[in-house]
């Protein structure tokens, strides 16, 4: 049977050490619970799939300065060259790489009358040429990618007439689906879309549009271009990372070679502001939870000090070892109780303030009660020695204070 009503009337002549270790709990359960869901969503972005072959990726920017420098001549002349480069599969000029933190973006819409009544949908740009989704490894799920004959090399962006996009942004333009064989609006002149890609991961990861994005076949013709690369396996594309700008000095030095990475480093460059806040997160959350089973550890420890003769005399009177352990253990049960009910109507708060100010999702349902079994449990863990020291204490050891 458990002794309610003298565990709580014990307990309100030590108000303040009880009031102290419930703000606690609650406070831990609060902070733990949300901790857990933005720490949860943060390693599912980092784990996503890029839809890219990341592995086998690296990128380099070609930087032009000698007089006469004819662009397209050399672009086409360095892609070959890498092509037939031994470890290289297949390369292409690329206006801009998959995770570098660097996006080109536009506005998009099913009619030309959503387009001009702002009915726009997001979707981040990229283009290349014909070898462009061979080189990012992405797969094609319907229709058929680029041919030569299609791609476009020009100083500004030309007129094209058929785009690639991924299923995601097929998906969000035309709900209803079959978006194969449809036009895209981007401006006055509509784009037929030929064909349609399981993924391919945006710049930027923390955008909305992340996964929403399209392919033109246009090369543009500048100074400055970017260079995608993919290599035979992620061996060989380290060992490109030091070797592939001396094959381009080599066939023409007029110009300067930067940027040499790989796909792999700039995807833990972007997402190193997530890692470091899910290490940060991880050891607060630990830290809190420690601090709280050593309040719990105190206070039981204290209170088992300060009530020897009332222990020693109820032993005296017959009370078992295991009726002063079940005293204790409902005693913390009792205080984490309260302390998560606090803690419940205080985590929710929380949670609307993140999700409202910091566009989060909200806790999974299941975290609560599992947060609670898991408080519950590291309650009982921290109190069982102190309860233990206190029910072998002898009725005589205690009588001989009296």
């Amino acid at each position: 049977m458990f002794e309610v009503r003298p565990i709580l009337s014990a307990l309100s002549r030590h108000k303040s050490s009880t009031l102290l270790i419930v703000l606690q709990i609650a406070i831990t359960f609060a902070v733990v619970i949300n901790s857990t869901s933005i720490i949860q969503q943060r390693v599912e972005m980092m784990n996503r799939q890029s839809g890219i072959a990341e592995e086998q990726l690296i990128t380099l920017n070609v930087n032009a300065f000698g007089k006469n420098y004819d662009f397209e001549s050399n672009i086409r002349a360095d892609i070959q060259m890498l092509r037939n480069t031994p470890g290289i599969v297949d390369a292409s000029p690329v206006n801009q790489v998959p995770l570098s933190g660097s996006s080109d973006s536009m506005m998009v819409a099913a009619s030309q009358e959503k387009f001009d009544n702002f009915e726009r949908v997001g979707t981040g740009v990229f283009s290349g040429d014909s070898h462009m989704l061979a080189t990012l490894g992405v797969e094609l799920v319907e229709g058929r990618g680029f041919t030569e004959d299609e791609v476009a090399y020009s100083a500004d962006r030309p007129e094209v007439n058929s785009v690639i996009v991924t299923r995601s942004l097929a998906a969000k333009v035309f709900p209803q689906g079959n978006a194969l064989g449809k036009s895209l609006f981007y401006g006055s002149s509509p784009v037929t879309i030929i064909g349609i890609v399981s993924k391919v991961s945006g710049s930027i990861v923390h955008e909305p549009i992340f996964e929403q994005n399209l392919i033109f076949a246009y090369v543009r013709l500048a100074a400055f271009k970017r260079i995608l690369i993919k290599a035979d396996n992620q061996s060989t594309a380290d060992k490109l990372l030091g070797e592939v700008e001396d094959l381009l000095i080599q066939r023409n030095p007029d110009r300067v070679i930067s940027g040499i990475t790989s796909i792999k480093e700039l995807k833990a460059n972007s997402y190193s502001s997530d890692s470091a806040m899910t290490t940060i997160l991880c050891c607060v959350a630990v830290l809190l939870v420690l601090i709280t089973a050593l309040g719990l550890v105190g206070i039981v420890s204290f209170n088992v000090n300060q009530r020897v003769k009332q222990i020693g005399t109820r032993r005296a009177l017959g009370a078992r070892k295991i009726d002063i352990l079940r005293y204790f253990l409902t005693e913390n049960i009792l205080i984490t109780s309260l302390g998560l009910t606090i803690g419940i109507a205080m985590t929710m708060t929380f949670n609307i303030y993140l999700v409202e100010q910091f566009n989060l999702q909200p806790i999974s349902w299941y975290m609560i009660p599992v947060g609670m079994l898991i408080m519950f449990a590291i309650g009982i863990l921290s109190v069982w020695m102190p309860a233990q020291k206190a029910s072998r204490i002898s009725p005589a050891v205690a009588t001989q204070s009296l």
